[in-house]
């Protein structure tokens, strides 16, 4: 045993710990609350948050570490908050966002893939270790916290995967690596396919948003002439609609249903976003009713040819009608009762008719 551990009274320190987890565990909610709002607020896109207190285990194994005189000051990481993203860009967005929320701690925080330079492949992602600011900690919900320090890590999907694979105890990649079957090079060699894998989806997602940005422009400018599909009906519909969506009356989602929204208008006989313009027209008021992109095409094409609807396009893939839908079609001249009864779709008013098969 060294002369540092000898010097450290483990069971004092690990004691400590033990009774000022749950402080860091409900540090780190606050902190992954703080980050949620202010992502959400500012309208980045991530996977997940999550945060946590250090395991007890794992902070006793930390701290009788010889290059940790004092523990309790100099272990940074009691309270972790992560944040997830899709692709790297996203990481810059959410970077940037979080920083000037909290106190940082320059001298321990670092963008690990900065740090690997030009040459170097392996880990990358952003570390920072922060404090709550002190017009924050005058608050009586943070007034606990003060003085206590927590990390934030925000990186990719893949990179996530990746460092729970490299780091994960069974699989022990850390540290040297044995010469024998060329493992080292493997290692390196699946580091960088990740790393390629990551910007090549950072790279699509930015096409795919360039292209659903040319699609508003060409909207705008009337040049229509567009085939149907996921991004370049995205793009046409947040710049048509886009006044209802920013008075949060339309939400522009598909709430996961893309593909099948894509089928069913082909099935209504629209293959181009010039047939789906001449199918709404240029009054947009009259669709004036809280939905997402999913409900609203949907009554864009019953309010145009209910029978055509639920002959070709509607599949059975949806089965009820509530009340906003069923005075809506009622009140443009649609004999919903009919075919509601017609098709066996359940209605606010009608009462339920058996599942459809």
């Amino acid at each position: 045993m060294s002369n540092i551990t000898q010097t450290k009274n483990m069971d004092e320190v690990v004691n400590w710990y033990k009774n000022n987890k749950p402080l860091y565990e409900a540090l780190a909610q606050k902190v992954e609350s703080i980050i949620k709002d202010v992502l959400d607020q500012n309208g980045l896109t991530y996977y997940l948050i999550t945060s946590r207190s250090k395991d007890l285990d794992s902070f006793a194994n930390k701290a009788k570490k010889d290059k940790y005189a004092d523990p309790k000051n100099e272990i940074k990481d009691l309270a972790g908050i992560r944040v997830i993203t899709f692709v790297r860009s996203e990481v810059e967005a959410c970077k940037n966002a979080i920083k000037p929320l909290f106190k940082l701690d320059n001298n321990h925080s670092i963008d690990k893939g900065k740090a690997l330079g030009n040459d170097k492949v392996g880990y990358r992602s952003v570390h920072f270790v922060a404090e709550l600011k002190e017009d924050r900690l005058q608050l009586p919900d943070f007034k606990p916290f003060e003085g206590m320090c927590f990390e934030i890590q925000i990186r990719t999907i893949l990179e996530h995967a990746w460092a729970d694979i490299s780091h994960d105890r069974s699989y022990k990649f850390s540290g040297v690596l044995p010469p024998d079957n060329d493992i080292e090079r493997r290692f390196s060699l699946a580091a960088a396919a990740l790393e390629l894998v990551d910007r090549e989806f950072d790279s699509l997602a930015s096409e795919i948003e360039n292209y659903r940005e040319s699609v508003k422009q060409d909207t705008n400018k009337g040049h229509l002439d567009i085939a149907l599909n996921t991004a370049s009906l995205s793009g046409y519909l947040a710049q048509k609609f886009n006044t209802l969506i920013n008075n949060n009356i339309i939400k522009p989602d598909y709430n996961k249903g893309e593909e099948i929204i894509i089928n069913e208008l082909k099935g209504f006989g629209i293959h181009s976003l010039s047939d789906l313009d001449e199918l709404i027209g240029n009054n947009t008021d009259k669709f004036n009713f809280e939905s997402n992109f999913i409900g609203l095409l949907r009554n864009i094409m019953i309010l145009n040819d209910a029978e055509k609807y639920f002959a070709h396009a509607w599949n059975g893939k949806w089965n009820y009608i509530d009340s906003d839908g069923y005075f809506l079609f009622k009140n443009n001249g649609i004999d919903i009762d009919r075919i509601a009864q017609k098709y066996k779709v359940n209605t606010y008013f009608n009462g339920k008719f058996e599942d459809v098969d």
